[in-house]
């Protein structure tokens, strides 16, 4: 007999606390009832495919990491190409939930699906109805006055509130990858970085952080260059991280990058020496920040 499902389909950029929520109950639902769990989400997601002016929270990796941590049966990723956003709101339905086996399904109350969202709340209440399929519509999550959305957290992001940030994940704000070898630009300026592979992603901030990791159980603070390295001419997103008190190589490691504050924005220096000055500054600057994160 083919597996029953109940799932919950979304972006799920983040994963935070509302994203959670719509989670819980799928796996609430799934244990009273004895079905498998499931989450459907899109990579890339619809804004990437229609280069829209917004950018991700979390890479790929990160968030199905973040997902199968929950104990979800099955996480479908679907890839929104051409195919995909041409499916009318009932193509959709037949072959993403009703052939799926989902006997369950909860979506937030702005859920659209279909060519040009033409699938509204309206339209998928009589597509379960008629297919005696459960559906739940969760309000939205509050955090204060605030609706707690991929949105807001981007806006966080952005302006390195990071403890915000925190609050509407509920964990810390971190980046995960393996790292690779680079260009050796750090060493050349006597600041080693490990650059950690961000899987070609453009976030949706950039900067100069103060962050901590792991490195074989140890705990380390570091600072990190996050985004184009505009003094190179170099304006592809990347992830260097020049670890504090530490020379090792720890090539092709997997090192996770908490994101504690911001040190300050990017900037394009006129010389290599401005950008050595900078860096002694960043040090600094970050040494004087570390009372508040030991």
């Amino acid at each position: 007999m083919p597996d029953k499902f109940s799932a919950t389909i979304g972006n799920f950029d983040g994963i935070h606390r509302g994203h959670m929520k719509l989670i819980s109950h799928v796996l609430s639902y799934a244990e009273k009832n004895n079905t498998k769990s499931k989450v459907i989400t899109f990579n890339p997601y619809p804004f990437e495919y229609f280069k829209r002016d917004k950018k991700r929270i979390l890479a790929n990796t990160d968030k199905i990491q973040l997902l199968n941590d929950l104990s979800i049966d099955s996480v479908d990723s679907i890839k929104f190409d051409e195919v995909f956003r041409s499916l009318t709101a009932e193509e959709f339905f037949q072959k993403y939930i009703l052939d799926a086996g989902v006997v369950y399904l909860i979506v937030g109350k702005d859920f659209k699906f279909g060519i040009d969202r033409t699938g509204d709340i309206s339209t998928l209440k009589d597509l379960c109805e008629q297919n005696s399929i459960v559906l739940e519509v969760a309000e939205d999550v509050l955090h204060g006055e605030d609706k707690i959305s991929s949105t807001l957290i981007r806006s966080h992001l952005e302006k390195g509130e990071f403890s915000e940030v925190s609050k509407l994940l509920e964990r810390p704000y971190q980046i995960t990858g393996k790292v690779i070898s680079g260009e050796n630009i750090g060493k050349r300026i006597s600041t080693p970085t490990a650059n950690i592979d961000i899987d070609n992603v453009d976030f949706c901030f950039s900067g100069v952080f103060l962050c901590k990791t792991n490195v074989n159980q140890k705990n380390y603070f570091c600072i990190v260059n996050f985004g184009p390295k505009p003094t190179f001419n170099d304006y592809r997103q990347s992830l260097e991280a020049h670890i504090l008190d530490f020379n090792e190589n720890i090539y092709d490691q997997i090192l996770s990058v908490e994101f504690l504050c911001k040190i300050r924005d990017q900037i394009k220096f006129n010389s290599i020496d401005d950008l050595k000055n900078q860096i002694q500054k960043d040090k600094e600057k970050a040494e004087s920040l570390l009372k508040d994160y030991e």
